[in-house]
Protein backbone atom coordinates (compact mmCIF):
# COMPACT_ATOMS: atom_id res chain seq x y z
CA UNK A 1 0.00 0.00 0.00
CA UNK A 2 1.40 3.41 -0.95
CA UNK A 3 1.46 6.42 1.33
CA UNK A 4 -0.28 9.38 -0.36
CA UNK A 5 1.46 12.48 0.97
CA UNK A 6 -0.46 15.19 -0.83
CA UNK A 7 -1.34 17.83 1.72
CA UNK A 8 -3.12 21.17 1.91
CA UNK A 9 -1.30 23.94 3.73
CA UNK A 10 -3.17 26.87 5.21
CA UNK A 11 -2.59 29.95 3.09
CA UNK A 12 -0.88 28.02 0.30
CA UNK A 13 -1.87 28.44 -3.32
CA UNK A 14 -3.22 26.03 -5.88
CA UNK A 15 -1.31 22.85 -6.75
CA UNK A 16 1.69 23.62 -8.95
CA UNK A 17 3.60 20.33 -9.12
CA UNK A 18 1.82 17.06 -8.50
CA UNK A 19 3.62 13.72 -8.28
CA UNK A 20 1.25 10.76 -8.50
CA UNK A 21 2.56 7.30 -7.55
CA UNK A 22 6.08 8.01 -8.81
CA UNK A 23 8.43 5.04 -9.16
CA UNK A 24 12.03 5.36 -10.37
CA UNK A 25 14.11 2.24 -10.98
CA UNK A 26 17.69 1.79 -12.19
CA UNK A 27 19.55 -1.23 -13.51
CA UNK A 28 18.26 -4.46 -14.97
CA UNK A 29 17.38 -7.95 -13.80
CA UNK A 30 18.94 -8.90 -10.48
CA UNK A 31 20.71 -5.53 -10.33
CA UNK A 32 17.47 -3.58 -10.62
CA UNK A 33 17.08 -1.03 -7.84
CA UNK A 34 14.06 1.09 -6.89
CA UNK A 35 15.33 4.55 -5.90
CA UNK A 36 11.86 6.10 -5.53
CA UNK A 37 9.11 3.79 -4.36
CA UNK A 38 5.51 4.86 -5.09
CA UNK A 39 5.61 8.48 -3.91
CA UNK A 40 2.72 10.92 -4.23
CA UNK A 41 2.93 14.54 -3.13
CA UNK A 42 1.78 18.01 -4.12
CA UNK A 43 3.81 21.23 -4.17
CA UNK A 44 1.54 24.27 -3.90
CA UNK A 45 2.17 27.72 -5.34
CA UNK A 46 4.06 30.02 -3.00
CA UNK A 47 5.16 27.27 -0.61
CA UNK A 48 8.67 26.36 0.50
CA UNK A 49 8.60 22.58 0.50
CA UNK A 50 11.40 20.73 2.30
CA UNK A 51 12.32 17.13 1.49
CA UNK A 52 14.61 15.63 4.10
CA UNK A 53 16.33 12.29 4.47
CA UNK A 54 19.71 10.67 4.97
CA UNK A 55 22.04 9.80 2.11
CA UNK A 56 20.44 7.16 -0.10
CA UNK A 57 16.89 8.15 0.74
CA UNK A 58 16.05 9.06 -2.87
CA UNK A 59 15.63 12.81 -2.36
CA UNK A 60 17.62 14.02 -5.36
CA UNK A 61 16.13 11.39 -7.65
CA UNK A 62 12.62 12.39 -6.62
CA UNK A 63 13.24 16.12 -7.08
CA UNK A 64 14.69 15.54 -10.55
CA UNK A 65 11.41 13.98 -11.62
CA UNK A 66 9.75 17.35 -10.98
CA UNK A 67 11.34 18.91 -14.08
CA UNK A 68 11.79 15.50 -15.73
CA UNK A 69 15.58 15.61 -15.61
CA UNK A 70 14.87 12.09 -14.35
CA UNK A 71 12.02 10.34 -16.14
CA UNK A 72 9.98 8.19 -13.80
CA UNK A 73 9.65 4.47 -14.48
CA UNK A 74 5.96 4.84 -13.71
CA UNK A 75 3.63 7.45 -12.29
CA UNK A 76 2.55 10.91 -13.41
CA UNK A 77 4.30 14.30 -13.12
CA UNK A 78 1.93 17.25 -13.48
CA UNK A 79 2.98 20.91 -13.72
CA UNK A 80 0.29 23.61 -13.69
CA UNK A 81 -2.28 20.93 -14.44
CA UNK A 82 -0.46 19.48 -17.47
CA UNK A 83 1.09 16.01 -17.62
CA UNK A 84 4.77 16.63 -18.45
CA UNK A 85 6.32 13.23 -17.76
CA UNK A 86 6.05 12.00 -21.33
CA UNK A 87 7.06 15.21 -23.13
CA UNK A 88 9.97 15.13 -25.58
CA UNK A 89 13.23 16.83 -24.66
CA UNK A 90 12.54 19.66 -27.12
CA UNK A 91 9.20 20.39 -25.43
CA UNK A 92 10.74 20.09 -21.97
CA UNK A 93 13.39 22.76 -22.59
CA UNK A 94 11.08 25.79 -22.30
CA UNK A 95 9.27 24.18 -19.37
CA UNK A 96 12.53 23.76 -17.46
CA UNK A 97 12.96 27.53 -17.51
CA UNK A 98 9.83 27.58 -15.36
CA UNK A 99 11.25 24.90 -13.04
CA UNK A 100 14.80 26.11 -12.43
CA UNK A 101 17.38 24.25 -10.36
CA UNK A 102 20.46 24.98 -8.26
CA UNK A 103 22.92 22.46 -6.84
CA UNK A 104 25.43 21.92 -4.04
CA UNK A 105 28.28 22.45 -6.52
CA UNK A 106 27.49 25.77 -8.14
CA UNK A 107 28.30 24.68 -11.72
CA UNK A 108 29.54 28.10 -12.81
CA UNK A 109 31.66 28.55 -15.94
CA UNK A 110 35.16 29.40 -14.61
CA UNK A 111 36.23 31.24 -17.77
CA UNK A 112 33.24 33.59 -17.74
CA UNK A 113 32.58 36.58 -15.53
CA UNK A 114 29.76 36.60 -13.00
CA UNK A 115 27.63 38.69 -15.35
CA UNK A 116 28.26 36.36 -18.28
CA UNK A 117 27.43 33.32 -16.14
CA UNK A 118 24.06 34.82 -15.29
CA UNK A 119 23.23 35.71 -18.91
CA UNK A 120 24.32 32.28 -20.21
CA UNK A 121 20.81 30.72 -20.25
CA UNK A 122 19.65 33.54 -22.56
CA UNK A 123 22.30 32.94 -25.21
CA UNK A 124 19.82 31.32 -27.62
CA UNK A 125 16.86 33.53 -26.68
CA UNK A 126 15.44 36.35 -28.76
CA UNK A 127 16.77 39.06 -26.49
CA UNK A 128 19.45 41.63 -27.17
CA UNK A 129 22.77 41.38 -25.37
CA UNK A 130 22.11 44.77 -23.80
CA UNK A 131 18.72 43.72 -22.41
CA UNK A 132 20.13 40.40 -21.21
CA UNK A 133 22.91 42.13 -19.32
CA UNK A 134 20.48 44.67 -17.85
CA UNK A 135 18.24 41.84 -16.61
CA UNK A 136 21.25 39.99 -15.19
CA UNK A 137 22.42 43.11 -13.34
CA UNK A 138 18.96 43.51 -11.83
CA UNK A 139 19.09 39.92 -10.58
CA UNK A 140 22.61 40.35 -9.21
CA UNK A 141 21.33 43.34 -7.27
CA UNK A 142 18.40 41.25 -6.06
CA UNK A 143 20.72 38.57 -4.66
CA UNK A 144 23.12 41.14 -3.21
CA UNK A 145 26.17 40.64 -5.40
CA UNK A 146 25.99 43.30 -8.14
CA UNK A 147 29.46 44.58 -7.18
CA UNK A 148 30.95 41.26 -8.33
CA UNK A 149 29.56 41.42 -11.88
CA UNK A 150 33.02 41.65 -13.50
CA UNK A 151 34.66 39.10 -11.20
CA UNK A 152 35.31 35.44 -12.04
CA UNK A 153 33.96 32.51 -9.99
CA UNK A 154 37.43 31.67 -8.59
CA UNK A 155 37.50 35.12 -6.97
CA UNK A 156 34.29 34.50 -5.02
CA UNK A 157 33.49 32.75 -1.78
CA UNK A 158 31.18 29.73 -1.74
CA UNK A 159 28.24 31.82 -0.61
CA UNK A 160 28.85 34.38 -3.33
CA UNK A 161 29.06 31.65 -5.96
CA UNK A 162 25.74 30.25 -4.80
CA UNK A 163 24.18 33.71 -5.11
CA UNK A 164 25.43 33.83 -8.70
CA UNK A 165 23.89 30.40 -9.32
CA UNK A 166 20.58 31.62 -7.89
CA UNK A 167 20.64 34.73 -10.11
CA UNK A 168 21.36 32.53 -13.13
CA UNK A 169 18.44 30.26 -12.22
CA UNK A 170 16.12 33.28 -11.98
CA UNK A 171 17.07 34.69 -15.41
CA UNK A 172 14.31 32.65 -17.08
CA UNK A 173 11.59 33.96 -14.73
CA UNK A 174 10.84 30.54 -13.18
CA UNK A 175 7.79 29.70 -11.12
CA UNK A 176 9.67 27.06 -9.13
CA UNK A 177 13.24 26.83 -7.84
CA UNK A 178 14.48 23.32 -7.02
CA UNK A 179 17.38 23.41 -4.55
CA UNK A 180 19.38 20.17 -4.49
CA UNK A 181 21.43 20.30 -1.27
CA UNK A 182 22.14 23.94 -2.17
CA UNK A 183 23.65 24.79 1.24
CA UNK A 184 25.50 21.55 2.01
CA UNK A 185 28.89 22.91 0.91
CA UNK A 186 28.53 26.11 2.93
CA UNK A 187 29.48 26.99 6.50
CA UNK A 188 26.65 27.60 9.01
CA UNK A 189 26.77 31.40 8.80
CA UNK A 190 26.73 31.40 5.00
CA UNK A 191 23.98 28.79 5.02
CA UNK A 192 21.81 31.11 7.11
CA UNK A 193 22.39 33.97 4.69
CA UNK A 194 21.47 31.86 1.65
CA UNK A 195 18.35 30.56 3.39
CA UNK A 196 17.37 34.14 4.26
CA UNK A 197 17.83 35.06 0.60
CA UNK A 198 15.65 32.16 -0.56
CA UNK A 199 12.93 33.12 1.91
CA UNK A 200 13.10 36.72 0.67
CA UNK A 201 12.78 35.59 -2.95
CA UNK A 202 9.80 33.44 -2.00
CA UNK A 203 8.07 36.42 -0.40
CA UNK A 204 9.03 39.12 -2.92
CA UNK A 205 8.64 37.16 -6.13
CA UNK A 206 6.04 34.59 -5.09
CA UNK A 207 8.65 31.98 -6.02
CA UNK A 208 7.79 28.41 -5.08
CA UNK A 209 10.81 26.61 -3.64
CA UNK A 210 11.54 22.90 -3.21
CA UNK A 211 14.51 22.37 -0.95
CA UNK A 212 16.14 19.00 -0.34
CA UNK A 213 18.50 18.53 2.56
CA UNK A 214 19.64 16.12 5.25
CA UNK A 215 19.53 18.84 7.95
CA UNK A 216 16.36 19.55 9.91
CA UNK A 217 17.73 22.95 10.95
CA UNK A 218 17.60 24.04 7.31
CA UNK A 219 13.98 22.90 7.11
CA UNK A 220 13.04 24.68 10.33
CA UNK A 221 14.51 27.97 9.16
CA UNK A 222 12.37 28.51 6.06
CA UNK A 223 10.11 25.60 5.04
CA UNK A 224 6.31 25.72 5.19
CA UNK A 225 5.88 22.03 4.35
CA UNK A 226 7.93 18.90 4.83
CA UNK A 227 8.27 15.37 3.50
CA UNK A 228 10.60 12.88 5.20
CA UNK A 229 12.12 10.18 2.96
CA UNK A 230 13.72 6.85 3.78
CA UNK A 231 14.79 4.16 1.29
CA UNK A 232 12.78 5.70 -1.55
CA UNK A 233 9.55 6.19 0.34
CA UNK A 234 7.93 9.16 2.06
CA UNK A 235 7.42 8.18 5.69
CA UNK A 236 6.02 11.47 7.01
CA UNK A 237 4.61 14.67 5.52
CA UNK A 238 2.54 17.75 6.18
CA UNK A 239 2.97 21.35 7.21
CA UNK A 240 6.19 21.84 9.17
CA UNK A 241 4.27 22.52 12.40
CA UNK A 242 1.99 19.50 11.93
CA UNK A 243 5.00 17.24 11.40
CA UNK A 244 6.70 18.58 14.53
CA UNK A 245 3.49 18.22 16.51
CA UNK A 246 2.53 14.74 15.26
CA UNK A 247 5.54 12.91 13.78
CA UNK A 248 4.33 9.52 12.58
CA UNK A 249 7.69 7.82 11.94
CA UNK A 250 10.68 7.04 14.11
CA UNK A 251 12.98 8.66 11.55
CA UNK A 252 11.06 11.95 11.73
CA UNK A 253 11.34 11.96 15.51
CA UNK A 254 15.10 11.40 15.23
CA UNK A 255 15.43 14.37 12.89
CA UNK A 256 13.41 16.52 15.30
CA UNK A 257 15.51 15.45 18.29
CA UNK A 258 18.71 16.20 16.40
CA UNK A 259 17.54 19.64 15.26
CA UNK A 260 16.99 20.71 18.86
CA UNK A 261 20.10 18.94 20.19
CA UNK A 262 17.79 16.75 22.25
CA UNK A 263 19.54 13.70 20.81
CA UNK A 264 22.54 14.46 23.03
CA UNK A 265 20.39 14.77 26.11
CA UNK A 266 18.49 11.59 25.31
CA UNK A 267 21.72 9.65 24.78
CA UNK A 268 23.16 10.89 28.09
CA UNK A 269 19.99 10.04 29.98
CA UNK A 270 19.89 6.55 28.48
CA UNK A 271 23.56 5.66 28.97
CA UNK A 272 25.44 7.85 31.46
CA UNK A 273 25.97 6.47 35.01
CA UNK A 274 25.13 9.91 36.39
CA UNK A 275 21.47 9.33 35.51
CA UNK A 276 21.20 5.69 36.62
CA UNK A 277 18.83 6.51 39.50
CA UNK A 278 16.41 8.36 37.20
CA UNK A 279 16.47 5.51 34.69
CA UNK A 280 15.76 2.92 37.38
CA UNK A 281 12.83 4.96 38.72
CA UNK A 282 11.30 4.75 35.23
CA UNK A 283 9.73 8.19 35.26
CA UNK A 284 11.81 10.12 32.72
CA UNK A 285 9.80 11.61 29.86
CA UNK A 286 10.33 13.80 26.84
CA UNK A 287 7.65 16.46 26.94
CA UNK A 288 6.91 18.18 23.64
CA UNK A 289 4.49 20.86 22.53
CA UNK A 290 3.80 23.06 19.52
CA UNK A 291 2.23 26.46 20.10
CA UNK A 292 0.56 25.70 23.42
CA UNK A 293 2.98 27.61 25.65
CA UNK A 294 1.99 25.13 28.35
CA UNK A 295 5.59 24.19 29.11
CA UNK A 296 6.11 27.54 30.83
CA UNK A 297 4.10 26.55 33.93
CA UNK A 298 3.93 22.81 33.43
CA UNK A 299 6.15 21.72 36.32
CA UNK A 300 4.54 24.15 38.73
CA UNK A 301 1.07 22.92 37.69
CA UNK A 302 2.12 19.28 38.16
CA UNK A 303 3.31 20.06 41.66
CA UNK A 304 0.31 22.20 42.68
CA UNK A 305 -2.32 19.87 41.23
CA UNK A 306 -0.86 16.42 41.86
CA UNK A 307 2.09 16.77 44.21
CA UNK A 308 4.47 15.65 41.47
CA UNK A 309 7.93 17.20 41.36
CA UNK A 310 9.56 17.62 37.96
CA UNK A 311 13.30 17.91 37.54
CA UNK A 312 14.19 19.33 34.11
CA UNK A 313 17.26 17.52 32.81
CA UNK A 314 17.54 19.02 29.30
CA UNK A 315 15.42 21.44 27.33
CA UNK A 316 15.06 23.29 24.05
CA UNK A 317 12.55 25.81 22.69
CA UNK A 318 12.49 26.79 19.01
CA UNK A 319 10.33 29.35 17.26
CA UNK A 320 9.10 28.10 13.87
CA UNK A 321 6.90 30.45 11.83
CA UNK A 322 6.35 32.55 14.97
CA UNK A 323 5.15 29.46 16.83
CA UNK A 324 6.98 28.12 19.92
CA UNK A 325 8.06 24.48 19.64
CA UNK A 326 9.31 23.10 22.95
CA UNK A 327 10.99 19.86 24.06
CA UNK A 328 12.14 19.10 27.60
CA UNK A 329 13.46 15.94 29.25
CA UNK A 330 12.09 15.67 32.78
CA UNK A 331 12.37 13.24 35.66
CA UNK A 332 9.07 13.07 37.55
CA UNK A 333 9.00 12.21 41.25
CA UNK A 334 5.91 11.18 43.16
CA UNK A 335 3.47 8.29 43.70
CA UNK A 336 2.71 6.30 40.56
CA UNK A 337 -0.97 7.30 40.61
CA UNK A 338 -0.07 10.98 40.92
CA UNK A 339 2.39 10.71 38.01
CA UNK A 340 -0.31 9.04 35.90
CA UNK A 341 -2.65 11.94 36.69
CA UNK A 342 0.06 14.43 35.78
CA UNK A 343 0.68 12.69 32.46
CA UNK A 344 -3.05 12.78 31.68
CA UNK A 345 -3.03 16.49 32.49
CA UNK A 346 -0.06 17.10 30.18
CA UNK A 347 -2.01 15.49 27.34
CA UNK A 348 -5.09 17.60 28.07
CA UNK A 349 -3.12 20.83 27.60
CA UNK A 350 -1.49 19.71 24.35
CA UNK A 351 1.82 18.43 25.68
CA UNK A 352 3.03 15.04 24.51
CA UNK A 353 4.90 12.79 26.95
CA UNK A 354 7.13 9.99 25.64
CA UNK A 355 8.87 7.63 28.10
CA UNK A 356 12.68 7.60 27.92
CA UNK A 357 12.67 3.90 27.01
CA UNK A 358 10.69 4.67 23.84
CA UNK A 359 13.09 7.34 22.59
CA UNK A 360 15.47 6.22 19.87
CA UNK A 361 18.50 8.11 18.60
CA UNK A 362 20.55 6.38 15.93
CA UNK A 363 23.06 8.80 14.41
CA UNK A 364 24.70 5.97 12.45
CA UNK A 365 21.75 6.04 10.03
CA UNK A 366 23.47 8.92 8.27
CA UNK A 367 25.47 6.21 6.53
CA UNK A 368 22.48 4.13 5.52
CA UNK A 369 23.09 4.41 1.76
CA UNK A 370 22.07 1.02 0.31
CA UNK A 371 24.74 -0.82 -1.64
CA UNK A 372 22.50 -0.96 -4.67
CA UNK A 373 21.97 2.79 -4.49
CA UNK A 374 25.70 3.44 -4.42
CA UNK A 375 26.21 1.04 -7.30
CA UNK A 376 23.81 2.97 -9.50
CA UNK A 377 24.84 6.48 -8.44
CA UNK A 378 26.89 7.16 -11.53
CA UNK A 379 24.11 5.87 -13.79
CA UNK A 380 21.57 8.35 -12.45
CA UNK A 381 24.06 11.22 -12.07
CA UNK A 382 23.22 11.53 -8.38
CA UNK A 383 26.31 12.54 -6.46
CA UNK A 384 24.46 13.49 -3.32
CA UNK A 385 22.18 10.51 -3.01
Amino acid sequence: MSLDTRTTTAGAGAPLIDLDHIVVEFGHGRNRFRAVDDVSLTIRKGSIYGIIGFSGAGKSTLVRTMNVLQRPTSGTVTFNGADIGALSESRLLPLRRKIAMIFQHFNLMPSRTVLDNVTLPLIHEKISKRDARAKAMHLLELVGIADKAKAYPRQLSGGQQQRVAIARALIGDPEVLLCDEATSALDPRTTRSILALLKDLNERLGLTIVLITHQMQVVKDICTDLAVMSHGRVVDSGSILDVFDHPSSELTREFIYTSGNMNKGITLMQTHPLFAREREAGHVYLLSSVGSGAEETLMADAHDRFGVTGNIMFGNVDVIHNTPVGMILVSLDGPDAAIDNALAYFKSVGVGATPLAELHVNESEENETPAADAATASERGDDNE
